[in-house]
């Protein structure tokens, strides 16, 4: 950031394990974003044993490393830095670091946090191009759990996708404790019980770039096992 440039008000936050073929494209495309100059782009590299550190600051990203395996982990990592160098963000944006997300949604998102929306969640369940994309089994195990998201908050949702803003001061109101495959659905669920204004957008799915699916796309056996985690934490949230 030079002297003439303004004070970044977003922080793109993009959890990334053995990403080094993907990560520096998904980089560069949200650099060549209309409006990239308002946000940063922080890389919380989870326990990766390949080259993604590297690539993620060739590209030009803060990055940091937690060695606790989980999506929620390498979150917290990159807010952390993002948090000592830049205090003046206003917000998280949340995207997948294997290209599944298309940095172009970011936009649409912003429209209803612009307009007060505390969070803004991307939905892929409400395109049919997106079932192209999306296997059978994980369309119908992503419909399963904003079913219960649904159900233990009482607003209705349609996906529990990685794409999300939201607002920092709320972030810091959830208290986040699930930090492995149950971040998302808390956050959702907290989110309502605390009464914060929460909107879907219809977002893209895409095909990952390159590397190893984590959670969509893998084996039935891993999307029943991956889908009770997050079950469970639905529940906590709940209780909490």
């Amino acid at each position: 950031m030079t002297a003439q440039q303004p004070p970044p008000r977003f922080a793109v936050i993009l959890p990334a394990f053995n990403e080094e073929e993907s990560i520096g494209q998904v980089l560069l495309e949200l650099r060549n974003l209309p409006g990239s100059d308002h946000w940063v782009l922080a890389v919380g590299d989870n326990g990766s044993t390949d080259r993604t550190r590297e690539m993620a600051e060739a590209a030009g990203a803060l990055v940091a490393r937690s060695e606790l395996r989980g999506y929620g982990h390498g979150c917290q990592a990159a807010m952390r830095v993002v948090s000592e160098a830049y205090p003046s963000v206003e917000a998280w944006i949340f995207l997948a670091a294997d290209g599944a997300n298309d940095p172009r949604d970011i936009a649409s998102l912003l429209l209803p946090y612009e307009s007060g929306a505390d969070m803004v969640l991307g939905t892929r369940t409400l395109r049919r191009e997106n079932l192209r994309i999306m296997r059978l089994h994980h369309v119908l195990a992503n419909r399963l759990l904003a079913l219960w998201c649904s159900i233990l908050s009482g607003r209705w949702f349609t996906d529990i996708g990685p794409l999300r803003i939201i607002r920092r001061s709320a972030f810091d109101a959830l208290d986040l404790r699930e930090l492995t495959y149950g971040w998302t659905i808390e956050a959702q669920i907290l989110a309502i019980k605390k009464g914060m204004r929460v909107e879907e957008i219809s977002v893209r799915e895409r095909p990952r770039l390159a590397g190893k699916q984590k959670v969509s796309g893998v084996s039935l056996g891993k999307t029943l096992s991956v889908g009770w985690q997050i079950l469970r934490a639905g529940w906590s949230a709940y209780r909490r």
